[in-house]
């Protein structure tokens, strides 16, 4: 079986590539350290499996759809 790479949404920021931190009476903005701010993180499936996830999905939702399978591998 081949492994292809492919972009998910970072679970991390929800694809925003930063958080936001809120400490009573100010808000901190950082850098998203999962994906380095792009939003993005890069997933490795085997081909037969990518019809099976829909595009635009999460790392999460990848792994939930593939649970217990341990055929996807986040970088």
């Amino acid at each position: 079986m081949v492994k292809q790479k492919i972009k998910v949404i970072c679970d991390h920021c929800k694809g925003n590539g930063y958080l936001r931190e809120s400490n009573g009476s100010y808000t901190e903005v950082h850098q998203c350290p999962t994906c380095n701010s792009q939003g993005e993180v890069i997933a490795e499936i085997y081909e037969q499996l990518l019809n099976t996830i829909p595009k635009g999905a999460t790392g999460k939702e990848i792994a939930e759809i593939l649970e217990g399978d341990k055929k996807v591998t986040l970088q």
